[in-house]
């Protein structure tokens, strides 16, 4: 099974309730992109209009692979000048104005149009899943965002700057592997690195790097708020797909695994109403819930109030996720068996990852 050979294979829009105005502080557009992640298209169209990347909300991110269209705001920015930017890939489709920023909260969901390539049998039909966590909330191609936020949490603010910066991955380009391997060998020369343009993220820790040589908390700070604040996010997104899924192999007969980036996935066939714990420093655990997440918490080597951390902005006292999440509207072709072909489409609500119903349908 073969998925996003071709970016054309991997649509994805958001569903959003608007209220859209002919005045306001706020405009709002749709971002077409492909073959670019949210952060670096909005931080490319800053550069272009020379204003602050604070300036733009959105309500998710979506990553490089696929063609995604989403809802952003822009603060104080015409419409003429909007309309001026010429990106490679990138579309900007005007909606209106509105008085206040697009955020989270205004998300319902995202719609999927997906075609799957190289397959020898039908594709099964998947009404529900587990609500996990996939690579894309880990870092993506560089699986380690967890890793380097577990080290800010413990206070270890160059460990995590590590992470973030060296141990190249086998898949990356060679410019990216040699970038890598000359960070560490000019460790503390920070004048001396020279990065890939492409090495966005990189460059701003480096560059804050290059003017506070020790100060690797303000490094990380550095970074776009919403990279910023997924550190301490996606460890909580680790533990809480490695108790879900020993939840549900625990409770579950029949049950199937599917391989990730960090591990095991654990699938049942049947749905069931449940919240699962994302633990923070005031979370409240009961039943099996509290004997898992706190025997993790133990193999890890932190406890409820290692999530108070430091930086305020990366605490989180905890909150619940549901356990399982219904897949709305779905549809399949028929298999193209000369091919190896078929297409599916589905709506998920927000923070559900469509590459789960992948793995799920490929069961």
């Amino acid at each position: 099974m073969i998925i996003k050979e071709s970016p054309e294979d991997f649509r994805v829009e958001e569903v959003l309730d608007l209220e859209i105005k002919n005045k306001g502080n706020y405009a709002y557009f749709i971002l077409e992109k492909k073959a670019w992640t949210t952060l670096k298209a909005i931080s490319s169209i800053a550069r272009i209009l020379r204003v602050s990347e604070k300036r733009f909300t959105f309500a998710g991110q979506k990553d490089r692979q696929g063609i995604t269209r989403q809802y952003v705001s822009a603060y104080q920015i015409s419409v003429r000048s909007l309309y001026n930017i010429r990106l490679k890939d990138i579309k900007i489709e005007f909606l209106g104005y509105g008085d206040k920023p697009i955020h989270l909260g205004d998300l319902k969901g995202n719609k999927f149009e997906i075609v799957i390539r190289e397959l020898k049998r039908p594709l099964t039909i998947v009404h529900a899943i587990p609500n996990y966590y996939d690579d894309q909330r880990f870092g993506g191609f560089r699986p380690n965002m967890h890793l380097a936020g577990k080290q800010v949490l413990l206070g270890n603010y160059e460990e995590a700057v590590r992470i973030k910066l060296l141990n190249p991955y086998s898949h990356e380009t060679d410019d990216y592997i040699e970038a890598r391997e000359s960070m560490e060998e000019n460790w503390g020369n920070w004048g001396k690195i020279r990065l890939p343009n492409s090495m966005t993220i990189e460059k701003r820790i480096v560059g804050h790097l290059v003017n506070h040589p020790k100060d690797f908390k303000g490094a990380l700070k550095a970074l776009p708020r919403q990279l910023f604040t997924m550190l301490t996010h996606s460890y909580q997104s680790y533990i809480f797909n490695k108790s879900l899924s020993e939840y549900l192999k625990k409770n579950n007969q029949g049950f199937r695994e599917v391989n990730y980036s960090l591990g095991k996935l654990i699938f049942v066939n049947k749905y069931f109403k449940k919240d699962w714990p994302i633990v923070g420093y005031d979370s409240k655990l009961e039943g099996q819930a509290k004997e898992i997440i706190e025997r993790i918490m133990r193999e890890e080597g932190i406890w409820y109030d290692t999530f108070r951390c430091p930086i305020p902005a990366l605490s989180s006292e905890g909150l619940t996720r549901r356990a399982m999440v219904k897949v709305e509207d779905f549809k399949a072709s028929h298999l193209e068996r000369r091919k190896g072909v078929q297409d599916v489409s589905f709506f998920l609500p927000k923070g559900s990852y469509a590459t789960i119903v992948l793995k799920a349908m490929a069961l």
